[in-house]
């Protein structure tokens, strides 16, 4: 049992009003520092909303029980600096599953997101069929096994993968979709741990906001280029996720009158001539039919990916750069689109497509320029994704916490 989870614990049975009271205003001020990172008592104080005499109490027994600690000293225009504090590292673990349409990842990181175990990579093809989420379960279990990770660390588990997914039920309605499986309490009864379900692009776009190119930003894009297309749309410094969760599905507006099937089930899509799909369908077409190519060097056509169109393309082969630069001017006219209906400060590029660099922002922009009103243009910047090799781990952890709490706050309030 984690340290925070014998805090919760102690709020179930506590048998008096007072001792649950305190206990419950534990929960909450671990909550307010999770959110804010860094806070001075004062802060606390204000955000929580207790006495100074009742908040310094409550820290100095979390201090003691290691829970949170004193991290450094904030600014201060006169006299003694204020204390700032922060949870403890290793509070709370969560392993990120991050899946994709043809492989998963997973690494653990704690609260303060430092990385326990490494990541590794699965081969892994996500299924429309709700039979084969104990795939998914075999493949976490392998890792725990390559990593050697004891199974009791891990507080929660947090899932990103693509689809439309309903964050307030768990379900999937793309993929393990039959019967309104729902997805969160399945993995949560298999594997005995809170699991929090988020989609991809939604990932993607809290931890730009969070650690990217969209930190103190108040409203942008985040375009997630991978083996599909995917918006995140952050609103007022918030991530907007539509009533059900379904916000953002770019790929899948109708682009093309009478285009190529998508396997949506509509024809046009966005998806069709825009995406990592798109783009390895047409390479590996072009080159059976004997179009010159350093990607005719692979071992094995089959294995074709994304990666490696815009890996010979930063190699300057003229064929990966034409492929590219085509699929950015359909995107940039896509996202032009988007501009003008939702006037963003900023348009960020995640996902696998921002190595591509200048490749893609070039034509992007140059779409822009001509699709979209001067006067909006001009006020939006284009920015690739700054986020390292664990970024999107980082977003996920965010919103895995952020869940534990709320979920584990509602029941405590409720039967409380």
């Amino acid at each position: 049992m984690s340290l925070l989870e014998d805090l919760l614990r102690e709020v179930g049975s506590a048998k008096t009003t007072i001792k649950r009271k305190s206990a419950l205003n534990k929960v909450k001020l671990m909550m307010t520092l999770f959110d804010k990172e860094m806070l001075t008592l004062g802060e606390l104080v204000q955000d929580v909303g207790l006495s100074f005499p009742t908040m310094n109490n409550l820290i100095l027994d979390l201090h003691k029980r290691k829970l949170l600690i004193p991290k450094e000293k904030g600014e201060s225009i006169g006299g003694r600096k204020p204390v700032l504090y922060q949870l403890n590292d290793g509070v709370f673990n969560v392993l990120c599953v991050e899946v994709e349409r043809f492989s998963v990842r997973m690494e653990v990181m704690d609260n303060n997101n430092n990385v326990l175990f490494p990541r590794k990579s699965y081969p892994f093809e996500i299924s429309t069929d709700e039979k084969d989420i104990d795939d998914l379960i075999l493949v976490i279990q392998q890792y725990y096994i390559d990593m050697q990770v004891d199974e009791q660390e891990i507080s929660a588990i947090g899932l990103s993968m693509p689809g439309l997914i309903n964050y307030k039920q768990g379900t999937n309605q793309t993929f393990y979709s039959n019967n309104a499986f729902n997805i969160s309490a399945y993995l949560k009864q298999k594997l005995d741990k809170h699991v929090a379900v988020i989609n991809d692009v939604k990932g993607a776009a809290l931890s730009e906001l969070a650690y990217g190119a969209a930190q103190n930003k108040e409203n942008v894009l985040v375009i997630l280029m991978d083996w599909g297309i995917g918006l995140g749309v952050i609103i007022d410094g918030k991530v907007y996720m539509g009533n059900e969760g379904f916000a953002g599905e770019m790929g899948h507006m109708v682009f093309v009158d009478e285009g190529e099937l998508c396997y949506c089930g509509k024809r046009g899509c966005l998806e069709t001539i825009a995406s990592g799909i798109f783009l390895v369908n047409q390479a590996r077409h072009d080159i059976e039919n004997g179009v010159p190519t350093l990607l005719k060097n692979l071992p094995n056509l089959a294995d074709l990916q994304p990666q490696h169109i815009i890996e010979v393309a930063n190699q300057g082969d003229q064929y990966a750069i034409d492929l590219i630069a085509n699929l950015g001017n359909n995107l940039g006219k896509a996202i032009s689109l988007l501009i003008q209906i939702l006037n963003p400060e900023s348009v960020v590029l995640s996902g696998k497509f921002a190595k591509a660099g200048s490749l893609i922002t070039i034509p992007i922009q140059q779409s822009l320029n001509k699709y979209t009103m001067n006067a909006i243009r001009q006020k939006c910047e284009i920015h690739v994704s700054t986020l390292g090799e664990n970024g999107y781990a980082q977003g996920l952890v965010r919103y895995t916490v952020v869940d534990y709490f709320k979920s584990n706050l509602d029941a405590l309030i409720t039967n409380n």
